[in-house]
């Protein structure tokens, strides 16, 4: 069944992204990290989010390949995590962006790097932020009291890089047609860039809610002590 929030500049829908995308309008970029195609199986349980064994669970629409035609003709702008998986499908272009998450540290089993397929001009783009099991930079940081929400999670300063690559101010109108839990949401709040996320796993759909809701309750409690200060009131009556 398909639900929908609204959070500040944010709309996030629980549907198959195949039935939502043709109603949308304005989309002044596409911005997602869809399934590969290459029947990955996630090594994390879900337990922790649902009363189900999960450990073995396939990613949803991971098991057949990938078609991205769909999401090439929506906006001007076109960024698809994980394309070195399908790029034989997409048209050629030199600007792809590339995330260094080894940060030089010791080879292990996990990728070095995940890479981004854009229609952006100019010259191929890195950000480096290290992401390796627990060790992780940025506000996702354990140490900050973090925990992985999704089991392909990106930081929340990979995605703002995306939108700074992609030119976006606020008032724009970012889609992501495979939202999981919410990381390019969560920028995109912070930006006031309007957001339509969709999300056809209902455990990653509340995880988006939950997480998208404690950022602009946050953000109004701040806004709130601020005009507080500016004004010289305590917020007692």
């Amino acid at each position: 069944m398909m639900r929908t929030a609204q959070i500040g500049c944010c709309t996030l829908v629980l549907a198959d992204y195949q039935a939502i995308l043709p109603k949308l309008q304005d989309v002044s970029a596409i911005i997602a990290d869809p399934p590969y195609g290459n029947d990955y199986r996630q090594k994390r349980s879900r337990d922790k989010l649902v009363k189900v064994d999960a450990v073995h669970a396939p990613i949803v629409g991971n098991a057949q390949a990938f078609d991205p035609s769909p999401l090439l003709a929506v906006a001007p702008t076109v960024i698809l995590w994980g394309a070195n998986y399908y790029a034989n499908k997409l048209p050629a272009n030199g600007k792809w962006l590339v995330w260094d998450k080894r940060e030089q540290t010791t080879p292990d089993d996990g990728a070095d790097l995940e890479m981004a397929w854009t229609n952006l001009k100019g010259v191929p783009r890195m950000h480096r932020q290290l992401w390796r099991g627990i060790c992780r930079r940025g506000e996702e940081n354990v140490s900050r009291g973090a925990r992985k929400l999704h089991p392909n999670q990106k930081p929340v300063a990979l995605m703002d890089w995306c939108l700074d690559q992609a030119g976006l101010q606020p008032g724009a109108h970012v889609v992501d047609t495979h939202m999981g839990s919410g990381t390019t949401g969560l920028a995109c709040l912070r930006r006031g860039i309007r957001f339509t996320g969709i999300e056809i796993d209902p455990v990653h759909f509340e995880t988006a809610v939950s997480r998208l809701q404690t950022a602009q309750h946050a953000a109004m409690a701040a806004a709130q002590e601020g005009g507080n200060a500016a004004t010289g009131k305590d917020g007692a009556e």
